[in-house]
């Protein structure tokens, strides 16, 4: 599926009555990042609608102003790519100048939850496909983000099934077939195939199968639906009783990445000052990362 700036895939309006799905108060939409491969198959998965852009939110927020109620705007990851969190806060504070209420809300998953699907999937490799090993894939979003995943494979593969698990990023090292190769080295004789990301196999019979359709998605889709209405919940209820609507905390969310602030060698140094004009040791109201369970 290509992707465009201006895209909103998926058939929804950007929100839905269901129970598990946004809350009927607001119109919601989910904004893909390097997280969310596979717009479309997300779209359907989740009930709810998926921009790839800021001018992808121009009919979502006419919508929203027509019937007088507020923008969410449910950023399409799990904590990792925080670059597309931060991009998701710039088109949002562009689009609070229209006058229609908007807000910024968690992104769809956190670190303990992914790990903990992580887990739900390690223990099936066993009981239920018999497989030796695993294989969590994911499209590459920077070194950062990539080894952030390494991380929670880490911790997801302690105290879980004896099995050998390896990593890979479809645009950076390691490479799917890099893996599969190491595995096969290793005596792997069945390995299963899991995303790590957000991606979902497309919908038999549009023509955009790719290689996310041979691997089974780490979520499933009743779950993500059910994670759009907590999350579209979460920062409702952080505007109207906290006045927070997450734009703020939005702009600084990459702003601690990247080497600059890694501090790993002794004699490395700032070469920009620290004026931003707030404090580095500042409380967020909340956090883009945080765990939706209410």
């Amino acid at each position: 599926m290509t992707r465009s700036d201006s895209d909103t895939v998926g058939t929804g309006t950007g929100s839905t009555p269901a129970a598990s799905g946004p809350a009927p108060d607001a119109v919601t939409v989910l904004y893909a990042g390097a997280e969310a491969p596979t717009p479309g198959p997300l779209a359907e998965a989740t009930g709810t609608a998926v921009v790839t852009g800021p001018r992808g939110l121009s009919p979502h927020l006419e919508r929203a102003g027509s019937l007088g109620v507020p923008l969410v705007v449910i950023p399409a990851g799990t904590g990792r790519d925080l670059t597309s969190v931060t991009q998701a806060a710039q088109a949002l504070q562009w689009a609070a100048r229209s006058g229609t209420g908007v807000v910024l809300g968690p992104s769809l998953a956190d670190a303990t939850r992914s790990i903990a699907e992580m887990r739900r999937h390690l223990r099936a490799a066993v009981s239920v496909h018999g497989a030796d090993s695993v294989l969590f894939l994911a499209r590459t979003v920077d070194p950062f983000a990539d080894a952030e995943l390494l991380r929670r494979v880490r911790l997801a593969r302690q105290f879980s099934e004896d099995l050998e698990v390896e990593v890979a990023f479809e645009g950076a090292w390691p490479s799917p077939a890099k893996a599969r190769e190491r595995l096969r080295l290793l005596g792997a004789r069945e390995t299963v195939q899991v995303r790590a990301d957000l991606a979902f196999p497309a919908s038999a019979g549009d023509g955009a199968a790719d290689a996310t359709d041979d691997a089974t998605p780490l979520f499933r889709a009743s779950a993500l639906a059910t994670a759009v209405g907590e999350a579209s919940r979460t920062a409702l209820h952080l505007l109207r009783d906290h006045g927070d609507d997450g734009i703020a905390d939005g702009l600084l969310a990459d702003h601690a990445t990247g080497f600059a602030h890694s501090h790993g060698d002794d004699d490395h140094s700032h070469s920009h000052p620290h004026g931003h004009g707030h404090s580095h040791s500042h409380s967020h109201t909340h956090s883009h990362s945080h765990t939706h369970h209410h």
